[in-house]
């Protein structure tokens, strides 16, 4: 579970932004050199070690799998809810949410619709246990995407997640990272956890168009907030 886990961060949203990426407010990249960047990429191979065929094996058997893993990790009486719309007054944000998984060439799907953002329907629902991940553009082909003010949100600021019928669960943002490509705690951002969080990731800093990505990854940590 944890190589399928890193494969998915290693992989997820490499096409969150569109090869030519408008100027933003966005963090700038950190230096890396090539020395670096092969680095990161002998990493990526040695701690999947697996080859292309292997990579769908795992992914053929990922439904059975990740129900074990989830029924057993997620035994919560507290049901959360499957998302349906993302809302998110503080950047004006208010857009469907997309369910994906893993697509055929193990990475984790991306939205149809650039100003749709996508819920990890293999992980947990917001609001139960765990670490629930929704994702989106921060830019597309005609310039601002969904998460394009992602990186403007502080502590304190929420996001409403609605279901279908117009059931919602509020988050409050607790923390925001910018990791390098390749360097991020997927742990932290996939994996289980006592607490209800709900972690939103975007692109960001400069587009390396050698690698079709941007050079890095936007994780705003938000946790469900409870009525007193």
């Amino acid at each position: 579970m944890r190589k399928i886990i890193s494969i998915l961060f290693l992989l997820v949203l490499v096409g969150c932004g569109h090869a030519e990426s408008t100027d933003s407010s966005q963090p700038e990249l950190k230096d890396t050199n090539k020395t670096q960047e092969k680095t990161i990429e002998q990493e990526s191979v040695e701690d999947s070690d697996q080859s292309s065929t292997e990579i769908e094996d795992v992914s053929a058997n990922k439904e059975s799998n990740d129900k074990t893993f989830y029924d057993n990790a997620f035994d919560d009486p507290v049901k959360g809810i499957v998302p349906a719309t993302i809302r998110i007054d503080s950047i004006d944000v208010e857009a469907p949410v997309e369910h994906v998984g893993i697509q055929e060439d193990g990475k984790m799907g991306v939205p149809e619709d650039y100003r749709n953002a996508v819920w990890y329907k293999k992980g947990p629902r917001p609001g139960e246990k765990g670490s629930s991940v929704i994702a989106g553009h921060v830019n597309d082909p005609k310039g601002k995407g969904i998460f394009w003010d992602l990186n403007k949100l502080e502590t304190g600021d929420e996001v409403k997640i609605s279901n279908k019928n117009g059931e919602a669960l509020v988050f409050e943002v607790v923390d925001k990272k910018a990791y390098d490509l390749g360097k991020a705690p997927v742990e932290k951002i996939f994996g289980y956890t006592p607490r209800r969080m709900l972690n939103l990731i975007t692109c960001t800093g400069d587009y390396i168009e050698e690698l079709g990505t941007h050079g890095q990854r936007l994780v705003v940590y938000t946790e469900l907030k409870v009525e007193e």
